[in-house]
């Protein structure tokens, strides 16, 4: 029943404004209830530097396994994390509620998929990191925590298209990065690779292009693959590979790009 005192004071309005005040209105002695503000969604858009990590499991699935250099970058709702010198590569996508994240990732071992639709959650304190679990096997099965950049500012197009000549850290995954074709303040420009080694990427060569996404820490990639060598296991069978990149200080460029069934990527330093 609608409280005398409401019916008195307010007889005057639309019943419909009536019944709003009423839900708002806990009662004539009560005051206002005051109603909580709407819920804003935590924003993880950026890179996150290399003293990350995730504790998994060995191909066992019983023992444990902890990776310390985890790195990752997050745009749109798209995750992208990995470890260049244990070869793991984690992909997926997520939807934020509030602090809350939940989606689902592929995971690549030395360049080939291993595991897909991986459950994923966790917690995003925004600016600072994030933490979650991987509902999968091996190493999907555990933990990981990625650390925000401090230094999380726009990319620095002229420190990528001064440094023509990029080479892998360790050497596990595309052999080398030659920016020659790149102008600058262009925002897109061609990138190709080439080279020898004993990766599945051996001979193959890549044309495509990169543009910087505006106020984040990052650029989107997008490249097809051509000119294997024979015998080269078949990466370029979906010839178009799709991805991240940012840079670390100075002298580091780090690149995450997947086809669906291959991925290369892997962090490069500039050779002097």
């Amino acid at each position: 029943m609608t409280p005398h005192c409401l019916t008195t004071r307010f007889s005057h309005l639309p019943m419909a404004l009536l019944a709003l005040l009423i839900l708002a209105l806990q009662g004539c002695g009560d005051g206002v209830r005051i109603l909580p503000p709407p819920v804003s969604n935590a924003d993880p858009t950026g890179y996150y530097t290399n003293s990350g990590y995730v504790d998994v499991k060995a191909s066992d699935n019983i023992t444990l396994r902890r990776v310390t250099d985890m790195q990752g970058m997050v745009h749109n709702g798209q995750l992208m994390m990995l470890s260049d010198t244990n070869n793991l590569t984690y992909v997926g996508t997520f939807t934020v509620s509030g602090n809350d994240f939940s989606g689902t990732v592929t995971l690549y071992e030395a360049g080939k998929k291993t595991q897909e639709d991986i459950p994923l959650s966790g917690l995003i304190t925004e600016g600072s990191k994030m933490t979650g679990t991987l509902g999968g096997t091996g190493a999907a099965n555990g933990t990981f925590q990625l650390d925000y950049a401090a230094d999380n500012g726009p990319v620095d197009l002229a420190l990528v298209v001064r440094i023509n000549d990029w080479r892998s850290v360790v050497n596990l995954n595309i052999p080398s990065l030659d920016l020659s074709d790149a102008t600058e303040p262009a925002p897109v420009f061609n990138v190709v690779a080439g080279g020898t080694g004993s990766n599945i990427f051996s001979g193959c060569s890549y044309r495509g292009h990169m543009e910087p996404i505006v106020g984040a820490h990052l650029y989107t990639v997008s490249v097809t693959m051509d000119s294997c060598s024979p015998g080269t296991i078949d990466v370029e069978a979906i010839p178009d590979y799709t991805g991240l990149a940012s840079v670390r200080g100075t002298d580091r460029f780090i690149l995450t790009l997947t086809n669906g069934a291959y991925d290369f990527s892997g962090e490069y330093y500039e050779r002097l």
